[in-house]
């Protein structure tokens, strides 16, 4: 007879790390950019006590890297940066920094640990915000930004963003320079609008190697068309070390990789370590979701509600018996718990778990009054029912209380 895994997780055998997986010696870190890109969410704003609360448990979570803000954005933000890298947090403190010195002076007053050079280098970019500068004077500009900042003592994550728009003919040549110059510490690849496909990731990160095979990576991908988690772990599969994500996805237009996604699907179905403590992810979703106003989806994958609650009647028979029926890993793994729910769609087997729950007793020949009831209820408010409606209805049918 088959045995569940020991370790809570089951993934599909075809996958194509399975017959190695858990064996890769890599750890992928995370570098969690929620207080910044998260922040440009359109109508979000959090003050510089959620950014500290946020901050401390992204810390306890055990992120490598917190991308704390924007330097040149506010007081407000450069007060929460100085908090943040003041606080004593293991996690390595970073902040984004237009392509200008003053930013990077900026950033070193505040006691970063590391500065990300946001520097476009796509053409659409390049035209309308600098003011199409031709390669010649990109690659100068990129050299002596990255020198100024390692010179300050900071950690240099350079970010040509919108990567996957780059013309790759100098989209190599700037990398072979920035690793020859030694002065970059890590380069972010952007997928600023989410227009790329997995391939095309894979494509990137591998030309990128190979123009720079000892320039350690950083994957950052939006959500424009839902590939971000996707895009995100062939970003990995191809070579990046490093995650650029956010918690429940925040972040502009549609949102960034999920640092809950990524995160699972790394540990779970690709096998790798990213050293989080995964059972924190259900608490800081939905303290996030608090902070900065935006809920997350009932459905949404990880962290939702609905992740590991289940209703139909064939699904259920499974679960009762063997959850990994209906889930690749353990609800606890995450902080989430698993829930039976009785509605239109619920079968006997729910009914008589339901009971076994609420701890009632309803002889067995009333079990299918009680779900035609069920059903009825379920229909007319176009929901579940609750344990507390189901528990008028038990009292109605004359249930008692189990010895």
């Amino acid at each position: 007879m088959i045995q569940p895994p020991a370790n809570g997780m089951w993934p599909s055998p075809f996958n194509p790390a399975s017959d190695t997986w858990g064996a890769s010696e890599r750890t992928i870190r995370i570098a969690d950019c929620t207080l910044r890109d998260g922040e440009q969410q359109a109508g979000v704003v959090m003050d510089r006590d959620a950014k500290l609360e946020i901050a401390g448990m992204l810390d306890e979570l055990g992120v490598y890297d917190i991308e704390a803000g924007t330097v040149a954005s506010s007081e407000e933000d450069r007060a929460a940066i100085s908090a943040i890298v003041n606080a004593g947090f293991k996690a390595k403190t970073s902040v984004l920094c237009r392509g200008l010195t003053k930013d990077i002076d900026l950033a070193h007053e505040l006691g970063a640990w590391g500065v990300r050079l946001s520097f476009p280098i796509s053409e659409v970019e390049r035209t309308y915000k600098l003011k199409g500068i031709s390669n010649a004077d990109y690659l100068e500009k990129a050299l002596g930004l990255t020198r100024y900042a390692k010179d300050k003592g900071l950690a240099v994550i350079f970010s040509p963003y919108d990567t996957t728009r780059a013309d790759p003919a100098f989209l190599e040549e700037l990398v072979g320079a920035l690793s020859e110059s030694g002065t970059v510490d890590r380069l972010r690849i952007v997928d600023t609008t989410g227009c790329a496909l997995p391939e095309a990731i894979t494509d990137i990160v591998t030309r990128i190697r190979k123009a720079g095979p000892d320039l350690p990576l950083e994957i950052h991908c939006h959500n424009d068309f839902g590939l971000a988690c996707a895009n995100t772990l062939a970003g990995v599969r191809a070579g990046a070390d490093y995650v650029s994500s956010t918690i429940n996805g925040l972040g502009e237009r549609c949102g960034n990789a999920a640092t809950e996604d990524v995160v699972m699907a790394l540990e779970v179905l690709e096998g790798y370590r990213t050293g989080l403590k995964l059972d924190m992810l259900r608490a800081i979703s939905r303290r996030v979701s608090e902070l900065s106003g935006i809920p997350v989806p009932v459905n949404k994958a990880v962290v939702g509600d609905n992740a590991f609650r289940h209703e139909a009647g064939m699904v259920v028979a499974g679960v009762l018996k063997e959850p990994f029926t209906a889930e690749a890993y353990k609800p606890e793994i995450v902080g989430q718990t698993r829930e039976i729910l009785l509605g239109k769609k619920s079968g006997l087997v729910s009914v008589a778990h339901k009971l076994e729950v609420l701890g009632m007793q309803l002889p067995e020949d009333k079990h299918q009054a009680l779900l035609d009831e069920v059903k009825v209820i379920a229909t007319q408010k176009h929901r579940a029912v609750t344990n507390n409606e189901l528990k008028d209805l038990l009292a109605q049918f004359g249930a008692v209380a189990a010895e």
